[in-house]
């Protein structure tokens, strides 16, 4: 018990000291690339005693390290900065970006994951054969195709050729729904999700395919596996309520490292699809040089990512206790 604490314990502070470490690296990034970023805030025909104003009101005429005390200070405190463009504070902007990336990436992580578990259990039972073969081949596939390009085939197909789903956005134009069911449940939402969920979720889909069947085929030679043959247990109650079971472990610690990972890889399919997000906006900030929001969305980005990765940890200590002792060491 003690150990198992005291891992915990380290894991925390790891991940505490690496978003310190992250969040300066931010910091100092976004300050000493080319260009003043302030020049984001001006107007055209500003006059200097409004521009001096501006760069006093969003604190870019401080010295440096002034500027990051107060910018580690403001983020103890939940308090992001201010949006050059949007004039409203970041965290308030970031709130519904990421429920809006949250949705895209964790929905396709758990159809991967389920898809692919089952996928992955079907390859090790045909193991050898061609349909093993053939679908090694499609998940590699899937998996080496770049996403954009993904994307990219998937709107020429289904949107522009077939003309069944949306070339991109989150809702249609004229949709004037409100409320959380309107806008995350409702028949135009879920319609928009289709393709950005399909090329997301089907990218995702090798990783826990692939371990599932390396898992299953070591499970499958297994004393009880045999002995359950041997007494005439019909092949799919063995491999999906014997063997599967057995083997399900170790893919379950992969599946917050993939919900993190989605995350953090969103801005490619967001840009695709022009989907609302934490990806799509963190592009738009960077190229215009809207540093406060850009530094809020890629500490988003690595806050969940570093948080997936700590609940994994965490829950594989009680799940397998040799995981603490293994990180003690």
């Amino acid at each position: 018990m003690q150990q198992r604490h005291k891992y915990i314990f380290k894991r925390v502070g790891f991940t505490g000291l690496s978003l310190y470490i992250i969040a300066t690296f931010l910091f100092l990034m976004f300050r000493i690339l080319p260009g003043d970023p302030a020049y984001a805030v001006f107007q055209p025909g500003m006059s200097v005693e409004a521009q001096n104003s501006l760069r006093e009101q969003f604190g870019l005429n401080q010295p440096l390290y002034i500027q990051y005390l107060k910018y580690i200070e403001n983020l103890l405190q939940g308090n992001l900065g201010m949006s050059f463009s949007h004039r409203e504070p970041v965290s308030s902007i970031l709130v519904e970006r990421t429920l809006n990336t949250l949705t895209l990436s964790l929905t396709a992580v758990v159809l991967a994951f389920v898809f692919g578990t089952l996928i992955g259990a079907y390859l090790s039972w045909k193991r050898g054969t061609k349909i093993d073969t053939i679908g090694i081949g499609a998940v590699l596939a899937l998996r080496s195709a770049p996403a954009f390009w993904t994307g990219m085939l998937a709107i020429m197909i289904f949107s522009f050729n077939l003309e069944l789903f949306p070339t991109g956005g989150m809702r249609s134009i004229d949709y004037a729904g409100t409320g959380l069911f309107a806008r995350y449940l409702s028949v135009d939402f879920l319609w928009h999700l289709a393709l950005p969920l399909m090329v997301t979720g089907l990218y995702y889909l090798s990783i826990p395919a692939f371990i599932m069947r390396n898992n299953m085929i070591d499970v499958l030679g297994d004393d009880y596996i045999l002995m359950a043959r041997a007494v005439g247990v019909s092949e799919l109650s063995i491999l999906y309520r014997h063997a599967a079971r057995n083997a399900l472990l170790p893919v379950f610690h992969y599946a917050g490292v993939m919900i993190g990972f989605a995350f953090g890889g969103s801005v490619v399919i967001e840009t695709v699809f022009s989907w609302p997000g934490v990806g799509r906006m963190m592009w738009t900030a960077v190229t215009d040089s809207n540093y406060p929001l850009a530094q809020g969305a890629f500490l988003m980005i690595a806050l969940v990512i570093m948080m997936m990765n700590l609940v994994v940890d965490i829950l594989s200590v009680y799940v397998d206790p040799r995981a603490s002792v293994g990180g003690g060491e």
